[in-house]
């Protein structure tokens, strides 16, 4: 566990996706969980911090993906805490066996093999009903706006904190090897949605934007507005 910034702590010791925890003032606040079987790491964390289980405030889904939501269920048993995802996304929380894969190329043809991986007990999502449902522009208490963005899933969120000039970026884009990239196509139902969730995060808060994190890669701690308008410039047109 790292500190990038004053506040947000990168659980970059989880297997699967990077999780984060924000500090503020009313206690932590989780954001994406990792693979299944690893809530104790989350509860050594929150403790490490000097917090107790119980001020966890809540506990936010990006997505409805193993590797984000896999300790949600028992995070928000150990902790009490809501669970929160976009309102389109609940349907995949609640049945993880429900999430739609691409219906053509590379992705297709391996639907068998994710339907198979989902299956193994590592790799699992159990289901979490979501007691919070949020919608594009809320505002949460932490600061945070949500910000719909499918494409990869139905409802996948990213988090713009405006005030801090966060974005907490989920799999709406990841920074592998220390470049940025839109969603894999072998992951993504809906990968010229997934552009456009980006676009139009960067019109709506590109400005906003110092510091971005990701569910895959290193963060970037400065310039994230200007480097990911910067990667969408070299995309071309849509």
């Amino acid at each position: 566990m790292r500190e990038l910034i004053p506040g947000l702590w990168d659980m970059d010791t989880l297997p699967g996706a990077q999780a984060y925890i924000w500090e503020w003032d009313r206690g932590v606040t989780i954001i994406d969980t990792g693979l299944p079987g690893h809530v104790d790491r989350l509860l050594d964390a929150v403790t490490a911090l000097g917090y107790r289980s119980d001020q966890v405030t809540r506990i936010v889904i990006t997505h409805g993906d193993a590797d984000h939501m896999g300790n949600a269920r028992a995070l928000a048993r150990h902790t009490q805490a809501p669970v929160g995802c976009h309102a389109v996304e609940k349907e995949i929380l609640e049945h993880p066996e429900r999430r739609p894969w691409p219906s053509r190329g590379l992705g297709r043809a391996l639907r068998p093999l994710f339907t198979l991986a989902a299956r193994m007990p590592g790799l699992r999502a159990l289901p979490v009903h979501p007691q919070e449902l949020y919608v594009d522009g809320q505002r949460l208490p932490e600061g945070f706006r949500v910000v719909h963005t499918p494409g990869h899933t139905p409802g996948h969120i990213a988090l713009v904190h405006p005030e801090r000039k966060v974005l907490i970026a989920g799999d709406a884009l990841n920074n592998r090897g220390g470049e940025l990239h839109l969603p894999p196509r072998i992951a993504t139902p809906d990968p010229e949605n997934a552009r456009r969730s980006v676009e139009r995060l960067m019109r709506r808060y590109g400005k906003e934007i110092q510091v971005a994190v990701f569910g895959h890669g290193p963060p970037i701690l400065e310039d994230a507005g200007p480097r990911i308008a910067a990667f969408l410039d070299r995309l071309g047109p849509g």
